[in-house]
């Protein structure tokens, strides 16, 4: 169970794709990261799930789930996403005053 933890801590951006128990551990552990996470919609598994799961967590972490049914759109996505903003803090705080913390 370690290495989900250092695979998703060392990743800029993280893809789930269909999955069951696992792949729902990696994605807690991104969401809790605050990383850019993009769903493949209509993958299977966990995937169908997920939108519900995040409204049931009711906290904000900084995450951003972006879904998508083209695996090749979903990539560009999750890369314009990191790009244009979510590079600029690090992914475990949710805004800048917490950085200064710590």
């Amino acid at each position: 169970m370690g290495r989900e933890v250092i695979n998703i801590r060392s990743s800029d951006m993280v893809a789930i794709v269909g999955g069951s128990s696992g792949t729902l551990g990696e994605f807690a552990i991104a969401y809790d990261e605050g990383k850019v996470i993009g769903v493949l919609q209509g993958s299977g598994g966990i995937t169908a799930q997920l939108p519900q799961l995040i409204t049931s967590f009711g906290k904000d972490t900084g995450a951003h789930v972006i879904y998508e049914s083209d695996p090749r759109i979903l990539i560009y996505k999750l890369s314009e996403a990191y790009t244009t903003h979510h590079y600029k803090r690090p992914s475990c705080f949710c805004d800048d005053s917490h950085a200064s913390d710590g």
